[in-house]
């Protein structure tokens, strides 16, 4: 039996390399796609040669189609898309650049809805006969979206990354009730970033477990989202935050922390 094949679109700060190594370790097969270079480098050196890595856009349909085509003539196949869509820079409403504001928008947006369209094509025209066999009825497919808090809470400063995280979100969403049908589940991880926290030590005291969700945390929730056992799951987010949902007021820090 094929491995699983898993394409992961955009790498982030240090998510995406620990997706790739825990997608490794459970036996599937990965294709890392990102327009950084030195970030596909650095997660050769990580990884190893398991990974195929692929320099392109990952938020444009020429991108996404050079990534499917990469995945099919490698592998033959696409199972499992992970996308860890860029967090924009810091800004607030009333000093927003609405030009910035678009582009973010339309790229968030648009990136999301041209993946699903792209890969969710392939996955049907390219799905297995499922003969009787149960599991392989269950799911031909999955997405997993990797989002920051921002979907959920939003916090100064991070006026656009609050309104792209949550278009990103309704598109799963809505998306998950229309490919449910052909087999095809639409999720998100939910996360309290890495990259948050260590800008802003002040948030430290809004989280009780005192720290952010961890890379390979984050990939953990990722692949459990991609197993069979969860097919029953779509439109659904796992939220790793450290129990920020459920705080009220701010934990008090002594002065060394």
């Amino acid at each position: 039996m094929e491995k699983p094949v898993t394409v992961l679109l955009g790498l982030g700060q240090t998510v995406g390399e620990a997706v790739a190594r825990r997608m490794l370790s459970d036996g599937q097969e990965v294709l890392a796609v990102d327009p950084n270079q030195a970030i596909l480098d650095e997660l050769q050196k990580t990884a190893g040669e398991k990974v195929v890595r692929l320099h392109g856009a990952v938020h444009t349909r020429l991108g996404l189609r050079n990534a499917l085509s990469a995945a099919m003539e490698t592998f033959r196949r696409v199972d499992h898309v992970i996308a860890i869509p860029d967090l924009p820079s810091s800004d607030t409403v009333l000093g927003l650049d609405i030009n910035a504001f678009d582009s973010a928008l339309n790229k968030a947006v648009r990136g999301t809805v041209e993946t699903l369209r792209i890969f969710s094509a392939a996955m049907v025209e390219h799905r297995e006969d499922p003969g009787s066999t149960l599991e392989r009825s269950r799911q031909i497919g999955s997405f997993t979206f990797v989002l920051s808090l921002g979907v959920r809470l939003s916090q100064p400063g991070s006026f656009t990354e609050s309104v792209t995280q949550h278009a990103i979100y309704g598109a799963i969403k809505a998306a998950s009730v229309e490919l449910a049908d052909l087999g095809i589940r639409a999720n998100a991880v939910i996360a309290l970033r890495p990259r948050t926290e260590k800008q802003d030590d002040w948030l430290k005291a809004r989280t009780p477990a005192g720290r952010p969700a961890m890379a390979e945390e984050i990939a953990e929730a990722a692949l459990f989202l991609s197993r069979p056992e969860t097919a029953i799951m779509t439109g659904q987010a796992v939220v790793l935050d450290g129990g920020r949902q459920r705080l009220s007021g701010l934990i008090e820090t002594s002065e060394e922390d």
